[in-house]
């Protein structure tokens, strides 16, 4: 029968994002650092007789939002991905549960799909060499080749197109997280009317990342989908200014949003940031940093 796996499967902030413009497959072409923070989702792999993929996903106590469907669950379609490529399949449930919120900019679901083909692919002993296993991610979701590793990554084209970078952050996020979900859709085409274009670019953060230097880095935070997510979302501007008067050394929205996060060099400074920004979230969290997006935690025959 094969045997269960359990693993996690991290989250991630961009610490900079760049939107250069429309490309014509409807994707946007961007610049954007990426980092993996630890809170996380739980995935159990139990092999089953029914020859079928089945997937149960449940929210964890205190979480909310919406579950897809089984065909839009990105855990599904990575499943149904290796089949594709001749995975043989006796039977297996994935249980999936969520920590991490839908829709909040955290790239949870991008998380889960990278998880999956890793786990996976080693539970039906699929040999994917690796450039093939960064096409199968890249079909899944643009967050999704990053995701495989995680880290500190610079990430080009619509997020597929990788360079890892040696030196990861080391740093303490306190993340402020909004109930009600933001659709990256309606900020992309809210950034669209704007037409704004920023001349930024990742070379001072990367250099800042290298050197390990927290409060350059906090320095340089910037993300061109903020200013539209907050005419979206008008609350959030004042969220971002109580992180930064609660003590964090620079504050960001997350990718398309809602989350946005505070930057702290240290645990200590981290839950002082949260416990004085509680009222303002629907949701807190104080997560580290992380080296990585999946993390196998044990493996048994079943």
């Amino acid at each position: 029968m094969g045997r269960e796996m359990k693993l996690l499967t991290s989250s991630k902030v961009n610490l900079f994002l760049r939107v250069l413009g429309a490309r014509r497959d409807g994707y946007h072409e961007v610049e954007t650092i990426l980092h993996t923070v630890g809170l996380n989702d739980e995935i159990e792999i139990v092999p089953t007789t029914s020859g079928e993929v089945e997937v149960a996903m449940c929210f964890a106590e205190g979480v909310t939002g919406d579950l897809p469907s089984t065909e839009e669950n990105l855990v599904f379609r990575a499943a149904t991905s290796l089949l594709d490529r001749g995975a043989r399949n006796d039977g297996i449930v994935i249980r999936l549960v969520k920590r991490i919120p839908v829709g909040a900019g955290l790239g949870g679901g991008s998380g889960n799909a990278a998880g999956a083909l890793t786990a996976l692919s080693r539970h039906w002993g699929l040999e994917v060499p690796p450039g093939e296993m960064l096409g199968l991610a890249a079909a899944l979701g643009s967050d999704v080749p990053y995701c495989l590793q995680g880290g500190a990554a610079l990430a080009t084209g619509r997020g597929e197109k990788l360079t890892h970078l040696t030196d990861s952050l080391s740093g303490w996020f306190v993340l402020g997280i909004s109930s009600l979900p933001l659709p990256t859709r309606d900020v992309y085409a809210a950034w669209d009317q704007s037409g704004r274009q920023t001349a930024s670019t990742p070379a001072a953060m990367t250099l800042a990342l290298g050197a390990g230097d927290l409060n350059e880095v906090a320095s340089l935070l910037h993300n061109d989908l903020e200013g539209p997510a907050f005419e979206l979302r008008p609350e959030l501007p004042a969220k971002k200014e109580a992180l930064l008067r609660a003590g964090a050394t620079g504050s960001l929205l997350s990718g398309s949003g809602p989350t946005l996060f505070g930057l702290c060099a240290t645990e200590e400074q981290a839950c002082a940031v949260a416990e004085k920004v509680r009222a303002d979230f629907d949701r807190v969290e104080v997560v580290p940093s992380r080296d990585n997006c999946v993390e196998i935690l044990a493996e048994a025959a079943a």
